[in-house]
């Protein structure tokens, strides 16, 4: 889910640890804040994130149990859009990649 009121990127724990990704000690543990209440998560580093033509190398993530009654794998945040320099195209519903030229417009 894209998630732009959410400053970071939130993935479930159970579809992390598919991937071999899994809570160790050095992991530091702490709560997120959002509007269903709090929880807590650790943050991983992963090697790559990518959603479509988008993708960050060695990205920091938040890793939480997310279970908020319906099936969720995680919240792509800010910290992944701006990193990405991705637009938002609200009239498409979709995300794309930054122009070529640098331009902020499409």
């Amino acid at each position: 889910m894209l998630d732009t009121g959410s400053a970071g990127t939130v993935l479930a724990a159970e579809k992390v640890s598919t991937i071999g990704s899994h809570y160790e000690a050095e992991d530091g543990v702490h709560p997120i804040h959002g509007i269903g209440g709090v929880e807590f998560a650790f943050a991983k580093r992963i090697e790559r994130l990518s959603v479509g033509e988008l993708r960050a190398h060695d990205f920091e993530i938040e890793v939480g149990a997310m279970d908020y009654g319906f099936d969720i794998d995680g919240f792509v945040g800010m910290d992944f859009l701006v990193h990405v320099g991705a637009v938002v195209n609200l009239a498409g519903l979709e995300i794309q990649p930054p122009p070529a030229d640098g331009s902020t417009h499409r």
